[in-house]
């Protein structure tokens, strides 16, 4: 048993100092993952003059929806009509700069007067990221003294009374980090894996070994362990350089933070274990590990939510494994969950864990 532990730990190592000798290898691992998050926090820092907005009619008066109409046609808006709580829920995560709730009395007419009674909008904005949600209400309140002028030139019939909300002060980046985090994982294990054992295989690296005293299983273990230490370090560096140059708010707890990578690290390695077992060569395998990621690149959340997919598509998508990481790894992040919170997602990356290494061991070939 100890000898068999020694062997394993110096082929990890050795593994180690190949994997970084490698500069293709780091270019994709560290470097690529880094730009990615260099342009899109730049872009979450430089992007402005348009403001997003979640609107609550309670009313159903010609009025409450001739101002949801007139806040929809001002190009600096992006209005979404929403319930209060889930646009709550949204001004919370950093998702919208301003929530605008029409009360249930919005618009309404004096039986006694037959006039329209002194009205109020109720907005709320960002406490920790104030200057949108403020913006957006000089505009709102510019929007709504036209109305006054439309409706009456008595004194103010439309008024807007905001408040400042507590939130996490979460931004763009908040959400983007956590996705290239998922998105590095997923080509860690699919194309470094992948790559890696179709060379080793084509030039008869693999079948040389089974001559050796090394058995085949501590090769592959080490080759595993040395992908789950690369995954570690990528996740540790590039959230500490989110953390410092985009001001990334890890909100939960590191270590499960680290532990969700872990997992994903290793349902991606069974990912590009089936690949590499599959692929006869290079020329195979490129287009199989392409086929499989991009989609998932694409398709699980990793640059932009899904909630705007048809129903059908976010369905189907939901149980993609990488929107399953990255979900989980944005929930501890940006909601401080624990991992008792995220067990969905904890189950659904085991699930696919499970049924992709049952694959792989049925689709590996040592030549």
């Amino acid at each position: 048993m100890k000898r068999t532990m020694l062997s394993l730990w110096s082929l990890t190592a050795a593994s180690v100092k190949m994997y970084f000798r490698n500069r293709a290898a780091i270019f994709f691992t560290l470097f690529l993952p880094l730009m990615f998050i260099v342009v899109f926090g730049f872009l979450s820092k430089s992007s402005g003059g348009t403001f997003t907005l979640d609107v609550t009619n309670k009313s159903n008066t010609e009025l409450s929806h001739g101002v949801v109409d007139a806040l929809k046609k001002v190009e600096a808006f992006k209005v979404t009509e929403a319930g209060e709580s889930e646009a709550a829920d949204k001004l919370g995560k950093g998702k919208i700069d301003l929530q605008v709730v029409i009360p249930e009395d919005f618009g309404r007419i004096d039986p006694a007067t037959h006039l329209v009674k002194p009205s109020k909008i109720i907005t709320h904005f960002n406490e920790g990221n104030p200057h949108g949600g403020q913006a957006a209400n000089l505009v709102l309140g510019q929007i709504l003294s036209s109305f006054n002028a439309q409706i009456t030139h008595s004194p103010q019939i439309v008024t807007i009374e905001t408040s400042g909300t507590k939130t996490n002060n979460l931004g763009a980046i908040d959400f983007i980090l956590p996705g290239i985090l998922g998105m590095s994982i997923m080509q860690l294990g699919v194309f470094s894996v992948a790559f890696a054992f179709v060379s080793m295989k084509v030039s008869g690296m693999l079948r040389r070994i089974q001559a050796t005293p090394t058995h085949p299983a501590q090769f592959v273990v080490a080759q595993g362990v040395t992908r789950l230490i690369i995954g570690v370090l990528q996740v540790g560096l590039l959230t500490v350089l989110g953390i410092l140059m985009f001001n990334f708010h890890l909100i939960g707890n590191i270590f499960d933070f680290l532990t969700v990578a872990v997992l994903g690290t290793l349902v991606f390695l069974a990912l590009g274990f089936i690949v590499a077992g599959y692929a006869k060569d290079e020329n195979q395998a490129a287009p199989i590990a392409n086929l499989v990621s991009f989609p998932m690149m694409f398709l699980s959340g990793t640059f932009f939510p899904r909630d705007g997919f048809p129903a059908w598509l976010k369905t189907v998508t939901d149980y993609f494994p990488l929107t399953y990481l990255t979900d989980a790894l944005r929930k501890i992040a940006n909601e401080g969950a624990h991992l008792s919170q995220i067990c969905s997602d904890l189950l659904g990356l085991a699930a696919w864990g499970i049924v992709l290494f049952v694959v792989a061991v049925r689709v590996c070939r040592w030549e």
